[in-house]
């Protein structure tokens, strides 16, 4: 009995998109899908935002190489947000609720740097995401 056409069991994986974003719903309707970023696209984020130098300087008489790293960290940040901040729905820029907040790199960083309300909500989301994301981790490894 062959069983090359038939699947039981298993995992499937969206090639295309790996990290697709969870949905989180804020207080008032608005949704925002959040992603954790990690892996590749934390290391892509620090070779834009880090880089190594060398310094040298006399120590005791004797010349010595310093190396150390200098950490663009406005551009680091405004790249994670970015990564993290997937996309939203059912954000206004008006009460009556007729202008819709475009989901932009610019509105993201805007967001971020301006609303404690957005940035508290995006940080305990995302740590709460972290969380599930680590227990989904342990449950794999036990079985």
């Amino acid at each position: 009995m062959s069983t090359e056409n038939s699947v039981v069991g298993g995992v499937s994986f969206d090639l295309e998109n790996l990290n697709p974003g969870t949905m989180f719903e804020m207080e008032g309707g608005g949704q925002l899908w959040l992603r954790v970023c990690a892996g590749d696209d934390l290391r892509d984020i620090r070779k834009k935002t880090v880089q190594k130098k060398k310094e040298y300087k006399k120590i005791d008489g004797n010349l010595q190489r310093l190396t150390f790293e200098e950490v663009d960290d406005d551009l680091q940040s405004q790249l994670v947000w970015d990564f993290c901040i997937v996309k939203w729905e059912k954000f206004f820029a008006d009460e009556a609720k007729t202008i819709p907040i475009p989901c932009t790199t610019e509105n993201k960083l805007k967001l971020m740097g301006r609303s404690l309300i957005f940035s508290k909500f995006v940080g305990d989301s995302l740590t709460t995401l972290r969380g599930t994301i680590e227990a989904e981790e342990e449950a794999v490894e036990k079985n």
